[in-house]
């Protein structure tokens, strides 16, 4: 009984690890959405993406130069035309997302019915196990 607790034990903790995300695969997805940002601030104003790009290297300058990459990042990116055009890039990004998943899974659904009716079990290729 004992080795039947331990082993569920240990299986729940291999899956529980295996599902978990490590911090080169955080890294990745940050760094993933970061180059999202900047390429949808780019299309708005190019000096606003610069310092976005530039906003994780900032955390190691000195504090006087820390201090004014700050104050140039907020004035741009606070500026309510940027804002403006910035929300509309995004939106129109989620939004060609939503579209493309629609339609794989259009594409999906519509392809289903092949292997619902048989198109690919049927002769020359046939596994009946009716025959």
């Amino acid at each position: 009984m004992k080795i039947l607790k331990f082993s569920s034990l240990l299986i729940a903790g291999a899956i529980l690890s295996a599902c978990a995300t490590t911090p080169a695969e955080k890294a990745a997805q940050q760094k993933q959405l970061l180059d999202t940002q900047v390429s949808l601030a780019q299309q708005c104003n190019p000096k606003t993406a610069e310092l976005m790009a530039q906003l994780p290297a900032a955390q190691n300058l000195p504090e006087a130069e820390k201090t004014a990459f700050e104050k140039a990042y907020v004035k741009q990116v606070n500026n309510p035309v940027f804002q403006a055009c910035y929300k509309m890039a995004w939106t129109s990004y989620k939004e060609q997302n939503q579209l493309e998943i629609a339609r794989m899974q259009a594409w999906d659904a519509e392809n289903a019915w092949d292997w619902d009716n048989g198109f690919f079990y049927n002769d020359p290729w046939a596994f009946n196990i009716y025959d």
